[in-house]
């Protein structure tokens, strides 16, 4: 049975392509070798301990940093996020940052380590008053301070959350739209008693914004847990430069993470803290100061959220009540999709993000140096040779709010006039499901078909040959707005409304991200589209200057035509 996706390209492709001026370069500071050498000075007890010494400050900042309330946190009018004020933060914690300081000094200088005596009964640090009263923000004068808060609501107890961020590879999952790739260095404690409770470990992590424009961020740290209470955890992570000066990365956690307690039924809430410093922080170009959107509290909380709404909704379908046969088939398939439509979105995300994987290259068009170009190889199961992918993706910056712009690219009525595929054509949608509180975050099986086929007197006939299927999902995360898409051919349609094995259909994810733009009041726009090209054997092969012309033209015109419709129901308000 054939599964592949219906349609291909006839040879998009590019030659003569320039990188642009950041990638495949600043992405490979964190090298395995890198990674080697850190994992054996882990190893070293002298190293441990200074680990150790340095998460416990960490954590009773962090405590800090999830209790206060105004002045010390404010909200942003641009960003409507909450965030730190630096000035109040200096005032009021200058006495807990001078434990960290002095911790992290003690650590540097290999000096005697005398730690103050926390009180556990009380929320604020008793500090040894022969420390020295420094500031954080004297750490990290000549960096930029990114930090953020924000709260959530989970369907999950405690336990299981804490677990959860501890685990590396559960973690970069859930978190699949923010994190690139990461992995544990060392585990220097693995708990107690068969819980998290002082599991210490180290990380490192690449960090991404959904746009090849964007630059990921590399990032090293400790990560510790900590029971507060019968149900309430604690996760901090605080960087390891001032253990390990040599690893220069653009991105140091100050003390971050989350507090996370327990509500009924087994629900918890989750406190978030991003609390960051950067060198040369701005996203840069058109994204301006989106960058505390872009890796801040508010996306995590979200992507939280998000992440077990759709594990809520993907177990209701095997939790329904004495279901009849038909029923079961249904639910079946309706998990199926769920399924492939989250494998959809993974797949999608990874694409488009700015990672050393990535080999994007800027196409030789004059006024196009932002659209960028890729190939890759087509892994669906189903593929057999792989076939060779080719990716375009750019983003760039509307006037029109990011509402405006995901209710025409979400819309089924709206289709035909951005998708080229679509043109002249009637689409709907003949499977829906929504998964949370909010109706934006949806998986949908739409079909397309011409409108000549829906006019013509033998319809059965005409729509077996000029029926089109996509496989989209929708997300609204309250940061960003995602429309993901990928065509599939009848037969993969059957298999997977069956209840079959979604793995073995294979998906060529397309789609927009839209983000709010601070700076403008407007959005930016982040488009990407996967296509096969038959013409090339390997990702390797250069691609002939007609192909690139070709690819130049899918992005352009997409681009006008989104613009186009934006403006009509604009107009039509």
């Amino acid at each position: 049975m054939d599964l592949d996706p219906p349609f291909s390209s006839s040879g998009v492709s590019h030659e003569h392509i320039k990188d642009p001026p950041f990638i495949g370069k600043d992405n490979n500071n964190f090298k395995s070798a890198t990674d080697l050498l850190l994992s054996f000075s882990l190893l070293a007890e002298e190293n441990k301990a200074k680990i150790q010494h340095l998460v416990v400050a960490a954590s009773e900042e962090l405590k800090q940093l999830v209790l206060e309330k105004e002045p010390f946190w404010m909200i942003d009018k641009h960003s409507e996020m909450e965030v730190l004020n630096n000035t109040e933060y200096n005032r009021r914690f200058s006495c807990l940052d001078a434990t960290l300081e002095e911790v992290i000094r003690v650590i540097t200088t290999g000096g005697p380590v005398e730690l103050p005596e926390f009180n556990k009964n009380s929320e604020t640090l008793n500090v040894d008053k022969s420390f020295p009263k420094l500031s954080a923000e004297n750490d990290f004068s000549s960096m930029e301070i990114e930090a953020s808060r924000a709260v959530g609501f989970v369907s999950a107890d405690p336990l299981s959350l804490a677990k959860m961020v501890i685990d590396v590879e559960q973690w970069s999952s859930a978190f699949s739209n923010i994190v690139t790739r990461a992995s544990n260095l060392g585990i220097l404690s693995t708990g107690e008693l068969g819980t998290p409770n002082g599991n210490l470990q180290v990380v490192t992590a690449e960090l991404h914004f959904p746009s090849p424009l964007v630059r990921t961020r590399e990032i090293c740290f400790a990560r510790y847990c900590k029971q507060l209470g019968t149900d309430t955890w604690l996760v901090v992570d605080v960087s390891l430069e001032s253990i390990f000066p040599n690893l220069a990365l653009r991105c140091r956690r100050r003390p971050s993470g989350c507090l996370i307690e327990a509500l009924n039924k087994g629900s918890s809430k989750v406190t978030w803290v991003e609390n960051n410093a950067i060198s040369d922080g701005s996203l840069g170009g058109m994204f301006g100061r989106a960058s505390a959107l872009a890796f801040g509290a508010k996306r995590w909380i979200a992507t939280l959220e998000r992440k077990f709404d759709w594990k809520y909704t993907l177990e209701q379908f095997d939790h329904t009540t004495s279901p009849t046969k038909k029923k079961k088939k249904k639910n079946a398939g309706r998990k199926s999709l769920l399924t492939l439509a989250d494998r959809m979105v993974r797949k999608f995300d990874a694409n488009v993000t700015s990672c050393s994987a990535n080999q994007w290259r800027s196409l030789p068009i004059t006024g196009a140096e932002n659209i960028l170009i890729k190939t890759g190889i087509n892994h669906g199961q189903s593929v057999s040779p792989p076939v060779v992918t080719v990716t375009i993706a750019t983003s760039v910056r509307l006037q029109k709010s990011q509402k405006d712009v995901f209710k025409v690219l979400c819309s089924v009525n709206e289709r035909d006039k951005w998708d080229i595929l679509s043109h002249d054509r009637v689409a709907q949608e003949i499977e829906q499901i929504s998964f949370g509180p909010d109706p934006a975050n949806t998986v949908s099986l739409l079909l397309s078909m011409p409108r000549s086929v829906i006019e013509a007197e033998d319809k059965a006939k005409a729509k077996k040959k000029k029926e089109i299927m996509y496989v989209q999902e929708t997300i609204s995360d309250s940061v960003g707005l995602y429309v993901i898409y990928s065509p599939i051919n009848k037969a993969a349609m059957h298999h997977i409304m069956d209840g079959k094995d979604p793995d073995i259909v294979s998906i060529l994810p397309s789609g927009f991200v839209v983000f709010p733009d601070p700076d403008s009041g407007g959005s930016i726009l982040t488009i990407a589209f996967e296509i096969l090209d038959g013409n090339l054997c390997n990702p390797e092969q250069q691609l002939p200057p007609q192909s690139v012309a070709t690819a130049y033209s899918i992005i352009k015109i997409t681009l006008d035509l989104i613009k186009a419709a934006i403006q009509q129901s604009d107009d039509q308000k």
